[in-house]
């Protein structure tokens, strides 16, 4: 997925992506799963290009979140297995959500023609962690 097909989708679905938001972005990776089960992601994943990072940074997005781990396989960048992760979190300072599941919010979204919404996120209190279990929730 490419910056120009997350302008396409913010203009479809009539928002706009600003300073501190969150960016939730749905690639099918949990759908497929559900539907046709397990396979090897390191060899087939949807995710986002490395070069949509230039769309987050230039907008001020906080939090990007996926229901894959926002990355691609194979990788786009030879030597580089995550480069979306590497981009994020160590030349962005920003926060990932990895796998989340859609499947409950997409419909009523599109019921509501509404797709910004409040989202409260409270991740355990770590001290020697990189990583958090998490349980968004979706406020319309």
């Amino acid at each position: 997925m490419s910056a120009e097909d997350l302008a396409a989708a913010e203009a479809r679905q009539r928002v706009r992506v600003g300073r501190g938001d969150i960016l939730l972005v749905r690639v099918g990776h949990r759908r497929r799963r559900e539907e046709l089960g397990p396979w090897d992601v390191a060899d087939a994943r949807a995710g986002l290009h490395p070069t949509a990072m230039e769309f987050l940074a230039e907008r001020e997005v906080a939090v990007l979140g996926g229901d894959g781990n926002n990355d691609t396989a194979p990788s786009a960048v030879r030597g580089v297995a995550f480069p979306v992760h590497v981009l994020a979190v160590h030349a962005m300072g920003l926060h990932l959500l990895d796998h989340l599941r859609f499947e409950d919010l997409t419909p009523i979204c599109a019921r509501e023609g509404r797709w910004s919404f409040l989202c409260v996120i409270a991740p355990l209190r770590l001290s020697a962690a990189t990583g958090s279990p998490v349980n968004p929730l979706a406020i319309l």
